[in-house]
């Protein structure tokens, strides 16, 4: 490939929501943009993943909802239930009422429309390896191409789109940005999508998405069933990552054999991996390099999913890399609204949600099966807080919880002390700085909440 253009505006690594979203706007601007996946073309779209997205995404980038073959099935909202499946909480939120898409069609078709915006070089079978770097700002990216050769691909900006385990996110010299995830902010996921006979069995609540907490079945996780269609459900379970060769094991007792109550069926899909469930990364953001989806933690820490904020994600990514090249300045401080656009966004929502997130994971099937069932903590309130940053309750509702409460202080007080937290650190994230300089600051007044938290959880546990 001695003819391959090596120089680009921007260069876009990884072919998966976030990249594509990307790559599509940039290059629809008219920019000289190349895209690179790890993936051979007709596989990419093809990931492990629960395939909910909602509405309101398309109708914000101005794109075609999915239908026909991209579509599985629409779905209302999702629904959170306690271990002992006597308390269903339902969330209704926009990024979540809409599609169960079929991930393969519905990926390569944002990869077509992607190229058809005007990419000029799309490259498959492509693997990233190294930021390349001329003082302190990445200049573009060193790749090994699909036959072996190894070169450098310079660019004006980089957005790496290459999934949770972005060979280069590790390989920034940013301080801002985490090169490492710490294992108690990921779980580790098995899935299958199972089809069977509608005689046979009924998929349920085949409008929306269901969540099931259990501490014991599930530990440090969740499990999961989504419908596909009348015939078939996507059903999974993720658990800490300590559990690392279990996971299967506990798939098939605590999910396959609850869930599927026929011999006949056939499995279409199956595996594993690892998604991340905490706030996104300190900043997404440098001198001429941004961090989209899965690479920078964008995933909601709740139920894990990421197509909705990774595209969100590309798309803000574009708009920032588009006005660098325009006022010719690629730093960190031109590419901050980046940061900004997140943050004050869906940043605010996943670390409010990430809080409550460490809280559930740290109570046991007892506590949750009191305070979900006496809703001491509702799915309005968390919907409220982690969108808005606000919850307004009246004296009188607190006296119905503290009532119903009553043979569980404890529990009662670390909830509340919960919302508190929650409220405060959506405020702190809806008011994130739009300068580089206040940062630090920013930074250290949203540590002393997750430390708050995490004490509280200490003392808790000595308590017992």
């Amino acid at each position: 490939m001695e003819n391959i253009q090596k120089s680009f505006d921007v260069i876009v690594v990884g072919a998966g929501t976030g990249g594509t979203t990307a790559a599509r706007f940039v290059a629809k601007k008219g920019l000289n943009v190349c895209l690179i996946e790890a993936k051979q073309r007709n596989k990419i779209g093809d990931k492990i993943c629960g395939d909910a997205v909602g509405n309101e995404i398309f109708d914000i980038l101005k794109i075609n909802h999915p239908k026909n073959e991209e579509l599985s099935c629409h779905i209302k909202g999702a629904k959170l239930y306690s271990p002992n499946l006597k308390k269903c909480i339902t969330l209704f939120d926009p990024k979540q009422a809409g599609y169960i898409v079929n991930r393969l069609e519905f990926g390569q078709r944002l990869l077509n429309e992607a190229l058809d915006a005007g990419v000029k070089l799309f490259l498959d079978k492509t693997m990233a390896l190294d930021l390349l770097y001329k003082n302190g700002n990445v200049i573009g990216v060193k790749v090994k191409l699909e036959n072996g050769e190894r070169i450098d691909l310079n660019s004006k900006i980089l957005i790496d789109a290459s999934g949770f385990y972005s060979p280069l996110r590790k390989k920034t010299r940013n301080l801002y940005i985490e090169k490492q995830v710490l294992k108690e902010d990921s779980i580790l996921c098995y899935r299958e999508i199972v089809k069977f006979s509608p005689k046979e069995q009924e998929v349920q609540d085949p409008e929306y998405i269901t969540i099931i907490l259990d501490q014991e079945k599930a530990p440090g996780g969740y499990i999961w069933y989504f419908p596909k269609n009348e015939s078939s459900v996507n059903i999974g379970i993720g658990t800490s990552m300590e559990y690392h060769g279990k996971v299967k094991e506990f798939y098939k007792k605590n999910v396959f054999q609850e869930y599927i109550k026929t011999n006949n069926v056939d499995i279409i899909s199956s595996g594993g991996g690892v998604v991340p469930v905490r706030r996104p990364l300190w900043s997404c953001a440098e001198n001429g390099f941004m961090l989209v989806g899965d690479a920078a933690c964008q995933v909601n820490p709740l139920h894990g999913g990421g197509i909705d904020p990774s595209m969100r994600a590309g798309y803000h990514a574009a708009n920032s890399a588009i006005q660098a090249i325009e006022n010719d300045n690629n730093s960190i401080n031109e590419l901050w609204e980046y940061n900004y656009k997140i943050m004050t966004s869906f940043g605010a929502e996943f670390a409010s949600l990430d809080l409550l997130r460490i809280v559930l994971q740290s109570l046991s099937n007892d506590d949750l099966n009191f305070g979900l069932e006496r809703d001491l903590l509702s799915g309005e309130e968390i919907l409220e807080i982690s969108s808005t940053g606000k919850l307004n309750l009246s004296l009188i509702d607190m006296a119905v919880k503290a009532f119903k409460g009553i043979s569980r202080p404890d529990l009662l007080l670390d909830l509340n002390f919960l919302r508190i937290k929650m409220k405060e650190i959506s405020k702190l994230y809806k008011n994130f700085p739009n300068k580089v300089e206040n940062f630090p600051e920013w930074k250290e007044n949203v540590i002393e909440i997750y430390d708050k938290i995490k004490k509280m959880i200490v003392n808790k546990k000595k308590s017992k």
